[in-house]
């Protein structure tokens, strides 16, 4: 299903524009990326509307793809590894922030772990995505940390015990794809910009 869909929209694509090798390469891992989230999303939001976990879905993943925005991280290397991980995470999840409640000091030590762990690491690059400009590195870590900031701001003001779950269980899943042990755990490059050859 995934190569036919892929083959067909780069069939497509061709007939109206030309196309070199290195476009159909860009192309096929952007559609390959596109279809592997559609269909991991439909899947995700059935379960949760099984498990009445709707609300906690949206804001588990609005509030982790804003961190994951600037800050990037670590990449599955195959597919049915983004799935396997990607389940148990998301759904997993869900429910750890509809039941638990996280005691105030609890919560202050992930703020603070968080923060750390953004201001030493991010933005993580991958080998596909090496982040290979010094400014753009700079902007994405100051984003980042922004944006932690102002998800602590609205926490404040908003005093809602399943936004500040989502908050607290994104910061805690980005800080971990960011952290250098995570890629040295599953044998991935770290800091890919600094060995970054660009292809002649």
């Amino acid at each position: 299903m995934k190569k036919k869909f892929i083959s067909s929209s780069l069939e497509y694509i061709e007939s109206k524009k030309t196309l070199t090798e290195l476009d159909k390469k860009k192309l096929k891992y952007g559609l390959e990326g596109f279809y592997n989230l559609i269909t991991k999303f439909i899947v995700l939001i059935i379960v949760a509307i099984v498990f009445d976990l709707m609300l906690e879905l949206i804001l588990l993943t609005v509030i982790y793809g804003l961190l994951r925005l600037y800050g990037f991280g670590i990449h599955a290397k195959k597919s049915w590894q983004c799935w396997v991980t990607t389940m148990p995470i998301y759904i997993g999840g869900c429910f750890l922030i509809k039941y638990v409640t996280i005691p105030i000091y609890i919560a202050n030590i992930i703020w603070i772990f968080g923060i750390i762990s953004f201001i030493l690491f991010a933005p993580a690059d991958t080998k596909s995505r090496p982040l290979i400009h010094k400014e753009k590195r700079i902007r994405a870590k100051i984003l980042s940390i922004l944006i932690i900031i102002i998800l602590y701001i609205i926490n404040i003001f908003l005093n809602n015990n399943i936004f500040l779950n989502a908050t607290l269980y994104s910061l805690i899943l980005e800080s971990i794809i960011i952290n250098p042990l995570t890629y040295k755990l599953f044998k991935m490059p770290y800091n890919n910009y600094k060995t970054y050859q660009p292809t002649v």
